[in-house]
């Protein structure tokens, strides 16, 4: 509660008036029923639901409007803000209560006497009742959507937070990517040139697909099974039989389903930075959709001093896929096999 001021909004605003129109219904219906129980003159239970539903409309709003008030006139005080928030409200609301109990009383020819100190302090009890009601109402209001706020706008820091990492991931592999790549051109053209063609062909592909989702976050399966297959297809070419791959769909349908962008090849071209391969021992990488998932597995002969790792990756892709589906990536290794696996989702904007 020591911000409540801080973290009044015109949203909640509209919340709250929203719940006193539904204390006004309530609190008339109440009253109405109540009246009806007793056995009241018709007279008296008109004019009295009407004065009960005048009373709340006016309190409600007016302690909305005084919430308002001292807000804006003490932001960045919140004992002011209470002192003059609560003195005000109590004091409104007994104030509307002498003012209309009088009224209604005479159109529904109720005698009564200002010297009925008994009936005086039914009235005052009654308004310290009503306005303390509202109060809560109005202060548990702004916790919760201040609370549901809050959540919103850190989900959307952690997602601006993966997406600049995920550039700046990008940023870094693309340049490395592409040198790697024109050496390894320059030597297939030395030694077969219809082999450096193809493989200029699928680096053109690659790169082609790589400038198309750049700037997405969610692509299809099928869209990323691509961009990877044209990346492992030219690592073929680079390793020859050090290097085998393959790519197991069982269901074709679930290649028009989502997953993020560069989800698939980045995981692909970990397990290539970081293991050691050779033609008799060589490094062999699966791709495979089973049912509602997909993971990418390898067998692993781990580099004791490798290429420098941008570790962030995999926790780029974990952070990424948590913030889009709710979901966390799973992770395997048992020392002969490294996998990750993660949920496909059935929509682009995924939320389970």
């Amino acid at each position: 509660m020591s911000n409540i001021a801080k973290s009044f909004s015109p949203q909640i605003l509209k919340e709250i008036y929203k719940m006193n129109l539904f204390l006004t219904f309530l609190v008339s219906f109440l009253a109405l029923f109540f009246l009806i129980m007793f056995r009241n003159s018709t007279s008296l239970i008109f004019y009295m639901t009407i004065k009960s539903g005048c009373y709340i409309f006016l309190v409600t709003f007016s302690l909305s409007y005084i919430l308002k008030l001292c807000a804006a006139r003490f932001p960045n005080n919140i004992s002011k803000f209470r002192l003059w928030r609560y003195t005000a409200s109590f004091s409104v609301s007994i104030l509307l209560q002498l003012i209309l109990w009088p009224f209604f009383a005479k159109l529904a020819g109720v005698k009564w006497s200002i010297y009925n100190i008994p009936l005086l302090s039914t009235f005052l009890i009654e308004a310290l009742i009503l306005s303390t009601l509202v109060l809560l109402l109005q202060d548990f209001a702004i916790l919760r959507l201040a609370k549901t706020q809050t959540e919103l706008e850190n989900s959307r820091l952690q997602l601006r937070s993966a997406e600049a990492e995920n550039l700046l991931l990008k940023q870094q592999i693309h340049p490395h990517f592409l040198f790697n790549s024109l050496n390894t051109l320059k030597a297939l053209y030395k030694k077969d040139l219809n082999l450096g063609e193809h493989y200029l062909i699928q680096l053109a592909s690659f790169l082609r697909t790589a400038v198309s989702l750049n700037g997405s976050m969610i692509t299809t399966l099928e869209q990323e099974l691509e961009f990877c297959r044209n990346y492992l297809e030219m690592q073929k070419m680079r390793f020859t039989e050090a290097l085998e791959w393959d790519i197991v769909i069982n269901d074709p349908q679930m290649l028009k389903a989502y997953v993020p962008t560069f989800s698939l090849q980045p995981l692909a071209e970990n397990a290539i930075k970081h293991n050691k391969f050779t033609k008799q021992h060589p490094l062999r990488i699966i791709i495979e959709q089973q049912g509602a998932y997909i993971s990418v597995s390898n067998t692993m002969y781990t580099k004791e001093f490798g290429e420098t790792s941008l570790k962030s990756g995999l926790a780029n892709l974990a952070e990424r896929y948590q913030i889009w589906s709710g979901n966390e990536i799973m992770i395997n290794n048992d020392g002969i096999t490294f996998s990750v696996s993660f949920k496909i989702g059935t929509h682009e904007n995924n939320n389970n």
